[in-house]
């Protein structure tokens, strides 16, 4: 089988930065990486930084989060949405989520805006937008700032659109499970000029030469940075910059997002046949959306109790391992020791019930093959446990 980050040009970028040439130091990777993304996706500014919570925290610093604010963002998602404000001296917020599409829901966020709230990071969650249009609303009435987490979210579309054009700062993540992926990694993307630069600055330790698009710092050092009297620095900033062998990689699985983002949804569609007629219920995508399918994410009819015996018969079924759906933020010990836990516990009724119940199934498999053995085996191991537990009715519509 081959390997799924050997099908393009890995191995050949790879070369080329070790070789160092001169034609390299001139065109490099990180920034043929950004240029690959605004083209994508339509926007004017992209900036690569070494991963997607770097990316998270300069936007927030570009955005002007700062003590006293508050930033609105689901519990149902990664902890960094809830903890990158924390770290700037804000507060994370709490919006419910929709109980069908698992994403934020606006009417939540409205009822949650304070004098201090400042922005609001909204989630693409299992690669499902969100409802774009009407969080880009409610930010605009109130003059919020408007961020996108679209990590999961490669080539997901919404009304005919592209995730990330509407926000003020959109986020993707290159981390190893993702889409495409370097190992680790992030890039902002913004059409906003002065965003941009904040963000790369504050993701290249302040260098002043650095600009919305780039700067004349780079693989090549100009002679006049080198006398004794040259200042480098005109604000702080912190060392979040892509590595090269990272931005090569990168690179060349962007050069194929389409071919890997089509092998998870037509993944997705030979789970939409095992799901149908059953009592698990699959996020929904809305009718005008287009998921990228970082997983396919189920509800299950389950109780922990049950969710626990599935989870061990399917295993020893010889199927593929899944994943729960994540802790909600709150919850999580390094928030519940700041007061969080107490503070918004029973505020995120739709939340606190779905996530026990999420089963997530992987589909970033190489091929259909591949994840169709282990898609029959899904099928086998529900129909085992409802025989073995005598309870057809209950989880077999």
């Amino acid at each position: 089988m081959e390997d799924k980050w050997l099908k393009g040009n890995e191995l050949k970028y790879l070369k080329e930065v070790l070789e160092n040439k001169k034609e390299t130091k001139n065109n490099p990777f990180c920034d043929r990486l950004e240029e690959i993304f605004c083209k994508t996706y339509g926007s004017k500014y992209a900036v690569a930084v070494n991963s997607g919570t770097s990316a998270l925290h300069a936007m927030l610093v570009a955005a002007g989060v700062g003590p006293g604010d508050e930033v609105i963002t689901t519990p149902f998602t990664v902890l960094v949405d809830a903890s990158m404000p924390i770290f700037l001296g804000a507060k994370p917020v709490f919006a419910d989520v929709d109980y069908f599409t698992h994403n934020i829901n606006p009417n939540s966020i409205e009822e949650r805006i304070t004098k201090k709230t400042k922005a609001v990071i909204a989630v693409s969650y299992h690669g499902t937008p969100y409802d774009i249009d009407a969080v880009k609303k409610i930010c605009d009435e109130y003059g919020l700032v408007m961020i996108e987490d679209d990590a999961q979210a490669h080539l997901a579309e919404y009304k005919g659109r592209f995730v990330g054009k509407d926000a003020d700062m959109t986020m993707f993540s290159l981390e190893r499970t993702k889409h495409v992926s370097c190992g680790e990694g992030g890039v902002v993307i913004t059409n906003d000029e002065g965003c941009a630069e904040s963000v790369r600055k504050f993701s290249g330790m302040g260098f002043k030469t650095l600009k919305a698009k780039k700067g004349d710092l780079s693989a090549v050092t100009p002679l006049s940075y080198q006398h004794p009297n040259y200042k480098r620095h005109d604000c702080l900033g912190l060392n979040y910059r892509l590595p090269e062998f990272c931005a090569a990689v990168a690179l060349a699985q962007m050069e194929r997002v389409k071919e890997i983002v089509k092998i998870r949804r037509d993944i997705a569609k030979l789970y939409n046949d095992i799901f149908k007629n059953t009592s698990f219920e699959p996020q929904r995508i809305p009718t005008d959306c287009v998921s990228s399918y970082f997983t396919y994410s189920v509800k299950s009819p389950f109780n922990i109790k049950e969710w626990e015996e599935f989870y061990k018969l399917h295993i020893k079924n010889g199927g593929d391992d899944f994943y729960a759906g994540m802790a909600l933020s709150y919850t999580e010990p390094a928030l519940a020791r700041l007061g969080y836990y107490i503070d918004w516990k029973g505020k995120c009724g739709t939340a606190e019930y779905i996530q026990p119940k999420i089963m997530q199934f992987k589909t970033n498999y190489s091929n259909i093959e591949e994840a169709s053995k282990y898609i029959i085996k899904l099928k086998e191991s529900i129909e085992l446990y409802c025989d073995n537990n005598e309870k057809d009715v209950r989880f077999i519509k």
